[in-house]
C-alpha cells in the first residue's frame, strides 16, 4: 500500500525509540569516586618543658598508615594503625642539653603529614633532681597502702588513670632510689578497672621522676641472662583502656625477676588474684580486692653471676647513650623474695569481719616451684608483716577497730574455703 511502511521497517524504528528512551530515562549518571583525602598528625601541647614525659596526639587517615620519629628522644606508641586514632602516646625523655626540636611523620594514603614537638632544656639543678620528687609518706587514707616512714629516704608517687568519665587512682609506689626498685606497689582492683582490652607493651620512662632516678628499661631487659623486667602491677591488670596500661609499662614498676619464676608461679598468681577480684554473687562476690604486690631485697642482697655485681645487675646498653642513661653505670638490686598481701572487701556484714578477709603470698626469687598455687603457699597478713618489718593496710584499723583489724591480720586463709573454692 502507497505511503505505508512495511512490517519490518515499522518495527526496526520502534526498536531504536524504545533503546533511545531507556537511554533518556534511565542511565545514570556515573557516580563520583571520593577523593584520598592526606593523613594529618595533630600534637595538642607542641612546647614542652625537659622533663619526660607523654601526651595524647591525634591522627586522621583513610585506611593504614604508619607514624614515624625524627628524633631517638621522641617515640610514638602504636606506630601503625588504620583509620582515626587519638590514643596514640608521644613519649620523650629528659632533656638536660640545649633547647630541641623533632617531627613526627604521618605517612598512609594520600601521602605524609608531619608536626613538630620543641623540648625546653631542665632547669632543676642536676643534684636536685635525683630525689625530692615524690612524698616523704604517703599521705592518704586509702586501703591499700602499707605503712610508710618519714626519714626512710623512700618516696611516695601515685599514678592516675581515667576510666569512662572517672578520674581515679591507678596504682602508688613506694621509691628507693638507691637499688633502683619499688618495694610496693599497691592498687585497688576490681572488674571495673580492670577492663577487657589489649596489653600496650609502650615500655617507657616514668613522667613522676627524672630519668637519672629510674632504670630505663625503654629498648631492652637486665644485662645477663635469666631475668624479665617483672612488673609488680600487671599489666593484665590495667587493660580498661590504653594510656592506663602504658603505667603499667614504666621502669618504676618493674624489677630483675628470675625469668621462669616471672612466666610460671607468679604468673599464675597473678590470674587467680584477678579471678578473685572479678567474683561476683551476694556473699561469694569481690566489691574490691585491695593489692599490695612488693619485692624484698633484704640487708645482703644474694649475688648474681659473680662478685663483680655484688646482688645488683645491670641494665643493656641502649644504641644511643648520648640520650640516655649510660647503664654500665646503673645497677638495680635483685629482690631476693616477692610477696602479694590480699584484702578483700565485700559489702556484707555476713562475709569475713565487717565485709573484710586477708591473704598473702611470700615466694623467693628463682625457678623452684610447681605451676599451682595452693592453700599451703599462702599465710596471714601478720605472718607477712613479719618478714617485711613493716604493717600493711595501715588505714584499715581506723575503719573496722582494733579487735577486727586484728582478727583479719591474724586470720590464716588456708582455712578460709572462699579463697579455694
Amino acid at each position: 500500500m502507497k505511503g505505508f511502511r512495511s512490517i519490518q521497517e515499522v518495527v526496526r524504528t520502534l526498536a531504536v525509540l524504545v533503546a533511545l528512551s531507556a537511554a533518556v530515562f534511565s542511565c545514570k549518571e556515573p557516580q563520583k569516586e571520593e577523593p584520598v583525602l592526606p593523613p594529618s598528625v595533630s600534637i595538642k601541647t607542641q612546647t614542652v618543658d625537659g622533663e619526660p614525659g607523654s601526651q595524647f596526639i591525634t591522627v586522621t587517615a583513610t585506611g593504614n598508615w604508619t607514624i614515624s620519629t625524627s628524633a631517638t628522644w621522641l617515640t610514638v606508641s602504636p606506630s601503625s594503625g588504620s583509620g582515626n586514632n587519638n590514643m596514640v602516646v608521644l613519649s620523650y625523655t629528659e632533656n638536660t642539653d640545649a633547647v630541641r626540636n623533632a617531627t613526627v611523620t604521618v605517612s598512609g594514603m594520600g601521602g605524609t603529614a608531619s608536626a613538630s614537638l620543641t623540648q625546653n632544656k631542665l632547669v632543676v639543678p642536676a643534684p636536685e633532681r635525683e630525689r625530692g620528687y615524690g612524698s616523704n609518706t604517703a599521705n592518704v587514707t586509702w586501703l591499700e597502702i602499707p605503712e610508710t616512714f618519714e626519714k626512710d629516704g623512700l618516696e611516695f608517687f601515685t599514678h592516675s588513670m581515667t576510666v569512662g568519665s572517672t578520674k581515679t587512682r591507678n596504682y602508688s609506689f613506694y621509691w628507693d632510689y638507691d637499688n633502683l626498685v619499688a618495694p610496693w606497689v599497691a592498687y585497688p582492683l576490681c572488674d571495673w578497672n580492670i577492663g577487657r582490652g589489649n596489653r600496650s607493651d609502650a615500655w617507657g620512662l616514668d613522667p613522676l621522676l627524672p630519668h637519672t632516678g629510674q632504670p630505663v628499661l625503654v629498648n631492652g631487659s637486665y644485662r645477663g641472662g635469666g631475668f624479665s623486667r617483672g612488673h609488680q602491677i600487671p599489666s593484665a591488670d590495667r587493660v580498661v583502656n590504653r594510656l592506663a596500661n602504658v603505667q603499667t609499662f614504666y621502669g618504676t614498676n618493674m624489677t630483675p625477676q628470675n625469668y621462669n619464676f616471672n612466666g610460671g608461679i607468679w604468673a599464675n598468681l597473678e590470674e587467680k588474684v584477678r579471678a578473685w577480684a572479678r567474683k561476683t554473687g551476694a556473699t561469694a562476690g569481690t566489691d574490691t580486692l585491695y593489692v599490695v604486690t612488693g619485692c624484698f631485697v633484704g640487708n645482703n642482697p644474694r649475688k648474681v653471676y659473680d662478685n663483680e655485681y655484688h646482688g645488683y645487675v645491670t641494665l643493656e646498653e641502649l644504641d644511643n647513650k648520648s640520650v640516655f642513661i649510660d647503664h654500665n653505670s646503673v645497677s638495680v638490686a635483685v629482690p631476693e623474695y616477692y610477696f602479694k598481701a590480699l584484702l578483700r572487701y565485700k559489702d556484707n556484714e555476713a562475709v569475713g569481719h565487717k565485709g573484710f578477709m586477708g591473704c598473702a603470698f611470700w615466694f623467693e626469687n628463682a625457678d623452684k616451684y610447681g605451676s599451682k598455687i595452693s592453700k599451703e603457699m599462702s599465710m596471714s597478713l601478720s605472718k607477712l608483716e613479719e618478714k617485711l618489718g613493716y604493717k600493711l593496710f595501715v588505714n584499715l584499723e581506723q575503719k573496722v577497730g582494733a579487735e577486727t583489724y586484728k582478727q583479719i591480720k591474724e586470720e590464716d586463709p588456708a582455712t578460709v574455703t572462699w579463697w579455694w573454692q
